[in-house]
């Protein structure tokens, strides 16, 4: 599903372009769910790369202004298993935290 838009992180906003692999609507809950091919995949969230967290965490803030009142859940499939990780909230705000213009 394509996904365009500017999403507010930290004290600005962003521009934002593209892709979920797959997204779900299940009761008050929006569940995004992207396939990654990483091969060895990591085992631990501590691992996973900051570009997939901050892609991540764009997504989910584009999603919120969407489904405004709506849990949004987002999920990495490792393709090299197959498994799947959830990436908890705290996660992704740090990784939003990050995205955050920088001044100067």
């Amino acid at each position: 599903m394509p996904l365009v838009g500017v999403v507010a992180l930290g004290d600005g906003s962003r521009a934002l372009a593209g892709r979920i692999d797959r997204l779900a609507l299940t009761g008050d809950t929006v569940w995004i769910v992207d396939y990654k091919t990483n091969r060895p995949p990591p085992r631990d969230l501590e691992d996973v790369p900051m570009v997939y967290r901050r892609q991540m965490a764009a997504y989910r803030e584009a999603l919120r202004a969407v489904y405004p009142g709506r849990r949004v859940r987002c999920v990495l499939l490792w393709t090299d298993g197959p498994y799947t990780m959830e990436l908890p909230p705290s996660v992704l705000d740090t990784a939003a935290a990050g995205l955050a213009p920088r001044a100067g």
